[in-house]
């Protein structure tokens, strides 16, 4: 009965050595990979700031106006001044937060924490640049006081923003409308819905809106930017980034429902 030879040691050390240096390279096409993605997702976050500092930008300049001109005037207006000044203080906190927290998105960073989703609600709210009712838009807000989620409150109030603008714009033209935030708890999930009575998007957009780049608004209403596409596509992205889903019902001529699902507390 013949038996098998070992082979020689030597060649089992250089297929051993080739081994390591096949491990070495893929390790360094892997730490490549990273790099790449990560400027990627950095371009990205600079473009995204830029959207999101729009929205930001435009109260505090309103504020300015308002605290100079009252100072310029005959009789200048204290409280007024003071008031105007805190205001644009906290929107330019608020700018300089979100650069810290989309900047530690791009590194995979999150500083998250137990929130309540009222105090992210309440806090969204006073951050939009026009109250809906100036628009003839009734607000509804319906959220448990108790109800907690773990998340970065920054990333969590973008979200928001984005989705109350682009609500506040879809009735813009109408005769009035309604705006609803309703939050409710579902075994292991928290589930936010953004309600609005407006246009509604096409079901032949419906599976594009998430996606970079992709608008639906083609025309802005006056003193507004067109859209960039980029704002539904990082509510997707930093919803994912803390475990949860966003979710998406239309309908022409009746309104559009985004749901924001997250794990509960």
């Amino acid at each position: 009965m013949s038996t098998q030879s070992a082979p020689p040691s030597e060649f089992v050390k250089a297929l051993e050595d080739r081994l390591l240096e096949a491990a070495g390279d893929l390790s360094l096409l892997k730490e490549q990979l990273t790099q790449s993605q990560r400027l990627a997702t950095i371009g990205t976050i600079a473009a995204v700031i830029a959207h999101e500092f729009n929205n930001i930008l435009t109260p505090i300049i309103s504020y300015s106006q308002y605290a100079l001109q009252s100072a310029e005037s005959e009789k200048p207006d204290a409280e007024l001044i003071k008031k105007a000044l805190s205001k644009s203080f906290a929107g330019a906190t608020k700018a300089g937060r979100i650069c810290t927290s989309m900047l530690g998105l791009a590194r995979g960073e999150s500083q998250t924490s137990t929130c309540l989703v009222q105090t992210i609600v309440d806090e969204t709210l006073l951050v939009m640049a026009r109250d809906p009712q100036k628009d003839g838009i009734a607000l509804r807000v319906q959220v448990p006081p108790d109800l907690r989620v773990d998340a970065d409150p920054v990333q969590l109030e973008q979200v928001l923003l984005n989705l109350l603008i682009n609500a506040r714009q879809a009735m813009t033209g109408k005769s009035g409308g309604s705006l609803t935030i309703k939050a409710t708890a579902e075994d292991t999930e928290a589930r936010i819905c953004v309600s609005d009575t407006g246009s509604g998007i096409a079901e032949k957009n419906l599976p594009r809106i998430f996606d970079p780049f992709f608008t639906t608004k083609g025309t802005a209403r006056r003193g507004e930017p067109r859209g960039t596409g980029l704002g539904l596509a990082i509510c997707r992205e930093i919803i994912e980034h803390h475990g949860g889903r966003i979710e998406v019902q239309s309908e022409v001529g009746r309104g559009t429902t985004f749901t924001v699902v997250l794990p509960r507390v």
